[in-house]
């Protein structure tokens, strides 16, 4: 068994180059892991911002045209060179690195850094970082520390993983999408990139546990993290009943109850807005006495009517609603004891202080801008996560991260002049 790994091999590279903001022994749960990613779109991002957050170096591998994000959907007010909300939002706690991996002098100056590094993260299609020389196995075989991630849209050793795949089209294919709206209407998938972001906590873990792992045993692995099989995962509990059960459940004709639940869940429309209905069928009589509807809905809650008046329920509940304002609704059916919410749009629930106050965070951009962004959810006792870098220009630390590497300024010249990485247009950042 080889030697127990004691601290991340960017330990030593990230001694000369302690992140901005933090203090002199600060120790985060990834302190001394250092991170590089290959990453771009959404998925690998948020995972590397991720580990970034938790204490890890983490350093983003960009070509000189940048991740297609940073020029994504914009303001139409914002500058020229104003990075994309979506890139901001997704990269902080990185450093940027461009460089051709396309060139053959590139090659050396990333195996440099690979021999440095404790972890790669990518989220290319199979075959493309192959391409660039970068074979996956061959720098396993060469660096048997290295836990090596990827993430897919399917298992990159499945027979699908020649198969580009998108979080729409994955849910789309795993059936997240067939379980909203009306029955007699089309699916509705969910308005959020759901399946992008489970897969990036996944693959945290994942990267996560490999790291202790190593602990014990001095040895890295792969760790495969695939869209596909996180939707179907973000779908335990539906997928247990399809798996299990003899019936069937579909969506009801009203679009307002998840396929497995009898009425009265779902969301009412209301004269202003909309109102979520959370509540076993016991508190039907109470939620029709509140409403007074008791003499059309009481004959039906007998038994399984709950289930099998799902849609009739529904729409009485639904009729009466959407006479009354969100706050009528809301007072009348206080009294029940159900769980009740209004429906809110994201900036109403960005400016609930108990809700999001903790998770905003405004920063300045070096390109002049500020911005805000939502902060990871999880809350650490003995460690706060980490915040001290906005996500980076292209290029921004290509020559910092060099130095550390052990590359000397003469040759760093002489790759700039040559093409092969890129550094950020701000003069500070070519020195």
């Amino acid at each position: 068994m080889q030697e127990r790994v004691m601290a991340g091999k960017g330990a030593k590279a990230m001694a000369g180059s302690r992140a901005k903001g933090s203090q002199d022994g600060d120790v985060r749960p990834l302190t001394g892991i250092r991170v590089l990613a290959f990453t771009h779109y959404a998925a690998g991002p948020i995972a590397a911002q991720y580990l970034g957050s938790l204490g890890a170096e983490v350093v983003k591998i960009e070509a000189p045209t940048g991740d297609y994000q940073r020029n994504g959907i914009k303001e139409p007010t914002a500058a020229a060179d104003a990075p994309s909300p979506y890139f901001l939002g997704l990269n902080r706690n990185q450093r940027s690195l461009s460089i051709d991996l396309k060139r053959p002098e590139a090659q050396p100056v990333i195996r440099d850094m690979i021999s440095q590094a404790d972890v790669i993260l990518e989220n290319f299609r199979p075959g493309v970082l192959e391409r660039m020389g970068l074979c996956r196995s061959e720098l396993i075989a060469e660096h048997p520390s290295l836990v090596y991630c990827s993430i897919a849209a399917y298992d990159p050793a499945g027979p699908s993983r020649e198969t580009p795949g998108q979080d729409l089209i994955i849910q789309a294919l795993s059936g997240i999408a067939s379980l909203g709206g009306a029955a007699d209407g089309p699916p509705i998938p969910a308005g959020a990139y759901i399946v992008d972001t489970y897969t990036a906590s996944q693959a945290v873990i994942g990267i996560q546990a490999a790291l202790r792992q190593r602990d014990h045993t001095g040895l890295g692995q792969w760790v495969r993290v695939d869209m596909m099989s996180c939707a179907l995962h973000l779908l335990a509990s539906e997928t247990s009943y399809a798996l299990n059960a003899k019936d069937q459940a579909s969506r009801g004709r009203n679009g307002i109850s998840h396929s497995h639940q009898p009425a009265p869940y779902g969301i009412y429309s209301t004269l202003d807005g909309a109102i979520a209905v959370v509540a076993y069928p016991e508190a039907l009589p109470d939620i029709a006495t509140a409403l007074g509807l008791s003499d059309q809905i009481i004959p039906l809650v007998k038994g399984k009517g709950p289930w099998t008046s799902r849609d009739q329920i529904a729409g009485i509940l639904s009729d009466r609603l959407c006479q009354l304002t969100s706050e009528d609704a809301l007072a009348r059916l206080a009294s029940t004891g159900i769980l009740l919410a209004p429906v809110r749009s994201i900036d109403q629930a960005l400016a609930d202080p108990a809700v999001a106050g903790e998770l905003v965070r405004e920063v300045e951009h070096s390109y002049g801008g500020r911005y805000r962004v939502i902060l990871e959810p999880l809350k650490l006792s003995a460690s706060s996560l980490v915040f001290n870098r906005p996500a980076p220009d292209l290029g921004e630390h290509t020559v910092e991260v060099l130095r550390e590497t052990g590359i000397d300024q003469e040759r760093i010249d002489a790759l700039i002049a040559g093409g092969v990485i890129r550094v950020s247009s701000r003069p500070q950042d070519r020195k």
